[in-house]
Parts: structure tokens; C-alpha cells; sequence
């Protein structure tokens, strides 16, 4: 056995033992312990777990392969404008988010539009969480085939059936316990690998000499290999790679799982700021790891063509390359680490967003049956993992999947959430509109893209389809959720925001068009004349 694959099976094993410890020690017995870790998680551990989150296999080795061939212009959506969401979140969202006493984002889109409004949310967050799932997966099969050799296919069910048992066993407390071991090995993989590149290089330099004019410039350049340049088309591809994920992020389940965690106000935003602090920070690694590739091939120290097929194995080949076989060892359980946590915790936020929605005020007081929650709250886990692991196989290139993939929440849920929480006159139609138009025309574009590329095509292969994907169906959500509200407020008159007590937080003058009526839970009725006709 190898050293390597001794590391791996270690670390495996540690993973697997830490779900056990924390379900034996009876932390997440209730549906409160299991989905919000009891609500009482400090701003240290928030950072470190939204760090892990993030940093994940499209970061690290998408990051850098993004980097070699568009430089770090080509890496703005993340870890840039991830960054940029954690501190959105902690300045506009997470107070009213915590007020409201919700287990996960499907919850307050359940307050606001009622179940049926909240189960076409719910679904259309789970695309995004599956991709980033499929594409942890996908990193683990390229990883330890480059390195240790093993079968990618069989490497990446291994990893995956271990991260689906000990979120299953150890639910939220698990996986941000985990997330901040993971983040710990994912620094230190960072600290070994970039220095014995710069030395074995030549020094800074060497470096600095075969450095591109541009490729720390994150402004458009017409010099960029990136293609996003000083045209209209490149400046507006600028924006879209903000925006896409700066502003898709928001409405991303994981970090919002996150906030509901924090045992108060000041430790989520605090947790927030530590998080995308270390983000960027680290972020650099990936994007100097490319960086040092362009200068191995620029000085001949490796072959182009070995990364011309795919720039995405820049990290591993550097550090089968760079390593000495005990750094390599512990390289390759700092690579595990990243992509692991970010896989457990979309598993666990894509299981909670579904079990949340379907029996509301999961964590709150008014459960009947806490037991049934927690039971299908892990059986979606098992069932979500399984699914992501089937389609981590058909997956095309780690970093352009990722970024589709909250593209695509910024297309149908960015309006949703926003006007949820922040502008009164959104009603149920007007939001399942929005979801809808921003989903239909992006299907749309799908489908033209897909008959001009002659094969079913999801990744934009070019700036002017990024445009389109990242602001075409927005508008239309945006301009679907204002008129259709604007049109349907006598039909559907808007609900205030309550939190599950039944407590008003915004807008009580709107308690008069719904009566001011509660279930028997406390939940908002929505009248028999609003979207939701069959909902409590």
C-alpha cells in the first residue's frame, strides 16, 4: 500500500468517526439538533465552515485551470464574487432570515407564497447543489487517478458513499465539524504545494519574468485570453461573472443553512466576514497555481500539450511533479478535504430545503412528530447523494459547470428571494412568474445553444451566451415578478412576513387582506382565493 493511499484511507476512516461521535453523544437526536446543529454555532466555526463550503473542487481545480487560460480575469466568479455574497448576506440578510425561526431558505418561501410557491423554489434550488455535488464527486476521480493511480470511477463512489454516511449519522453539527478540519488540511495542502513551486521554478524571479503583462489584472483587457475585453460584449461579460455568482449565490442553500446555525445575530456576520476573508485570501492559491504552470511551460519545464486537453489537472500534475511522497500524501488528503466538505454540505442543504418545505416548522415548537422528520430528512440525504455521485459520470469541466449552476439560481431565484423579504407587494403569483419566466428562458437558450452546437450543450462556449444566460432570463424573472404582482394584488393580495410562530415581522397593515388568520401550527392561512388554495 502506498502512502498516499494510506493517507486517504486515514482520513476517510476520521471522516466516518466523526459522524458516529457526534450522533452518539445525542447532539442531533430532534430535527432541531439535526438540521440547525441546535442553533448554537459560534462565528469561528461559521467562517471556517462557510470557508470549506465554497472551497471545493470547482475552486481549487477549476480555479487554477480558469487561471492558466484566462488568467485571473477568468477566475472573477469565484472566489471573487463568492466572496462578495458572504458579505451581502452578513450586511442585508441575516437578521430578518434568523428572525423568522426557519430551518432553510424553502421555509421563507413557503411564509411569503405559500407551498405551492415554496415547492416550485425548492425545486429549482436543487439543480445548482446537485451540479456542485456532481462536480466534488467528478474532482475526486481526476484527483486520485493523477495522483495515486487508482480508478477514477471507483474512487469517486468511495469518497461519496463516505461523505454520505457521515452526514446521514452526524446531520448538520457533522458536517460543520468536519468543514473545519477540512479547512485546516486545505490551508496547510495550500502551504506545502505553492512554495516548493516557487523553488523549484527558479525563485520569484523567474516568476516575475515569465509573468503575462495582464494576468493580474481584473479589469477587462483586450489582451486577455479570456476574450473579456474593452467591447460591449466583454464589458458586459465583466458584469455577468459578478453577477452570476456574486448575486446567484444569495439565494444558494448552504450559506443560508449556515445562518440558521449561528447561536446569534453577531456570530452569523461575523462568521460571514471570517469566511470570505479567508476565501479570498486562500482564493489566491488556485489562481498562483496557474500562474506557475503558464512559467513551467514558458521555460520548458513541463510539455504545453500534457495540459492543453484539460487545464483543469494543473493541480494535481503539479504536485505528482513538486511533491516529495510524504508532502504528496499530505496534499492529497488536503485535495480530499476541500471537495468533500463542499459535497457533504450541498447534500445536506439539498436534504433539508425538501424536507423543510414539505413539513414546515420542522425546528420550531409546533412539530407533531419530530421523529418522522429527522427519518426523512436522512433519507433524502442517502437518496440526493447516490444521485449526485449517478451524475458526476456525464459531467462536463468542473469550473464552467459551477458557475452555470448559480447562474441559474441567479435566473429564477434571485427576484423571489429579494422581493420575499424586502418588498411588500410581492404576492405568490407574481413570484412562481418570475421563477418560471427565468426558468423558461433559460430552457429557451438551452435549447438554441444546444441546435447551434449540433449536441445538448449546458455551458456557454462563448461571452455572448455567458450575457445571455446570466442577464436575459433575470430580466424576465424581474419584469415576470413586478407585473404579475402589480396585476393580481385584489386576486392574491400579498401576506406579511411572519416568522413560524405566527409573529408579524414586516408589513402588519397586510394582516387586514388575509384576516389575520393562523393554523392551528401558528402558520399564515392563505386564503382559498390566493395561489395556494389547498395550503394552510
Amino acid at each position: 500500500m502506498t502512502l498516499e493511499l494510506l493517507i486517504i484511507l486515514l482520513y476517510l476512516a476520521s471522516m466516518l468517526a466523526i459522524g458516529f461521535i457526534v450522533q452518539r453523544r445525542g447532539g442531533v437526536e430532534t430535527s432541531k439538533g439535526y438540521l440547525v446543529a441546535n442553533r448554537n454555532v459560534g462565528p469561528l466555526l461559521i467562517g471556517g465552515t462557510l470557508f470549506a463550503t465554497f472551497w471545493g473542487g470547482g475552486t481549487l481545480l477549476g480555479g487554477a485551470g480558469a487561471a492558466y487560460g484566462g488568467h485571473m480575469l477568468a477566475t472573477i466568479a469565484d472566489p471573487w464574487a463568492s466572496g462578495i455574497t458572504l458579505l451581502l448576506m452578513a450586511v442585508f440578510f441575516v437578521t430578518i432570515l434568523r428572525k423568522m425561526k426557519i430551518a432553510s431558505l424553502g421555509e421563507m418561501y413557503y411564509l411569503r407564497y405559500g407551498t405551492r410557491g415554496a415547492l416550485i423554489a425548492s425545486f429549482l434550488s436543487l439543480p445548482t447543489l446537485l451540479f456542485w455535488t456532481s462536480v466534488q464527486i467528478l474532482a475526486i476521480g481526476k484527483i486520485l487517478n493523477v495522483l495515486v493511480g487508482l480508478p477514477g470511477t471507483e474512487s469517486a463512489i468511495l469518497a461519496g458513499l463516505i461523505v454520505i454516511t457521515y452526514t446521514y449519522l452526524g446531520g448538520m453539527l457533522a458536517v460543520i465539524i468536519t468543514d473545519n478540519i477540512q479547512m485546516v488540511l486545505i490551508l496547510l495542502g495550500l502551504a506545502f504545494l505553492i512554495p516548493t513551486g516557487i523553488a523549484f521554478v527558479g525563485g520569484f524571479d523567474v516568476i516575475a519574468a515569465n509573468t503575462p503583462t495582464d494576468f493580474w489584472s481584473i479589469l477587462p483587457s483586450d489582451a486577455s485570453p479570456s476574450g473579456i475585453g474593452w467591447t460591449i460584449t466583454g464589458i458586459m461579460a465583466w458584469f455577468a461573472a459578478w453577477c452570476g455568482m456574486g448575486l446567484g449565490s444569495l439565494a444558494s442553500l448552504d450559506i443560508s443553512q449556515r445562518v440558521f446555525c449561528a447561536r446569534d445575530d453577531r456570530a452569523a456576520k461575523q462568521g460571514l466576514c471570517l469566511g470570505a476573508g479567508l476565501y479570498w485570501v486562500a482564493g489566491l492559491g488556485p489562481i498562483f497555481l496557474g500562474l506557475l504552470g503558464i512559467v513551467m511551460v514558458s521555460t520548458g519545464m513541463i510539455d504545453g500539450a500534457i495540459l492543453a486537453e484539460d487545464p483543469e489537472l494543473i493541480v494535481p500534475y503539479l504536485a505528482k511533479v513538486l511533491l516529495s511522497p510524504w508532502m504528496m500524501a499530505l496534499f492529497v488528503g488536503s485535495l480530499m478535504a476541500a471537495i468533500m466538505s463542499t459535497a457533504s454540505s450541498a447534500i445536506f442543504a439539498s436534504a433539508a430545503v425538501i424536507s423543510t418545505t414539505i413539513v414546515h416548522g420542522a425546528v420550531s415548537d409546533h412539530i407533531k412528530d419530530d421523529k418522522a422528520v429527522l427519518r426523512f430528512t436522512r433519507l433524502l440525504v442517502v437518496a440526493i447523494g447516490l444521485f449526485s455521485i449517478g451524475i458526476s459520470f456525464v459531467a462536463p469541466g468542473l469550473y464552467d459547470l459551477m458557475i452555470f449552476g448559480f447562474t441559474l439560481l441567479f435566473a429564477c431565484l434571485f427576484w423571489a428571494l429579494v422581493c420575499g423579504l424586502f418588498w411588500k407587494r410581492a404576492n405568490a403569483p407574481g413570484a412562481i412568474a418570475s421563477m418560471l419566466g427565468g426558468l423558461l428562458t433559460t430552457i429557451a437558450g438551452v435549447v438554441v445553444l444546444s441546435i447551434q452546437q449540433g449536441a445538448p450543450t449546458l455551458v456557454p462556449p462563448d461571452n455572448e451566451w455567458t450575457v445571455f444566460f446570466t442577464f436575459g432570463p433575470t430580466v424576465v424573472a424581474g419584469i415576470a415578478m413586478y407585473v404579475v404582482s402589480m396585476l393580481t394584488q385584489k386576486t392574491h393580495p400579498p401576506v406579511p412576513l411572519k416568522d413560524t410562530d405566527g409573529a408579524v415581522l414586516k408589513w402588519p397593515d397586510l394582516e387586514t387582506a388575509t384576516g389575520g388568520a393562523v393554523t392551528e401550527k401558528g402558520y399564515p392561512v392563505v386564503r382559498a382565493s390566493t395561489a395556494g388554495r389547498d395550503e394552510e
